[in-house]
């Protein structure tokens, strides 16, 4: 394989794991904005339901990202070989990025994030959004005469 073909790979494995995040921070920002804007009380069970679909979102995310990282740190260590004798400065700058390091950090800020995201789930308001709403009367509202 040519150093151009290792290089581009190098690029796109980056171009991978700035996707997972850009993924990641979109749907968390579009989840934590239905639940601040829902103007309804959700359901213990929409609770659960949302709390499962974002583990599972959470777990293939956090997947995505692992393999990305993977596979971005085997390529720069190939780089670093090709890059030593020809490119010092490309060496240099290769040399001072570890992306098994930025990957343990990554899933440790990811799963901080994510547990503060459970969190909101839990504590938006609870109710019963299949029951019909009260009459006027029953909420200490005097009905219009």
């Amino acid at each position: 394989m040519e150093p151009k073909d290792i290089a581009d790979l190098f690029i796109e494995g980056v171009g991978k794991i700035e996707f997972y995040w850009n993924f990641y921070t979109v749907t968390l920002l579009a989840m934590i904005g239905w639940l601040v804007t829902a103007k309804n009380a959700m359901a213990i069970r929409i609770k659960w339901f949302v709390t499962i679909g974002f583990a599972a979102f959470v777990g293939m995310n956090l997947l995505g990202l692992w393999g990305a990282y993977a596979f971005t740190e085997a390529l720069r260590t190939d780089l670093l070989a090709i890059a030593e004798p020809k490119l010092s400065a490309t060496h240099e700058v290769l040399s001072g990025k570890n992306f098994l390091s930025q990957r343990t950090c990554g899933l440790v800020i990811h799963l901080v994030i994510d547990a503060f995201a459970i969190y909101a789930i839990w504590k938006a308001r609870i109710g019963d959004s299949d029951s019909p709403e009260k009459p006027n009367a029953e909420q200490g509202v005097a009905p219009n005469a």
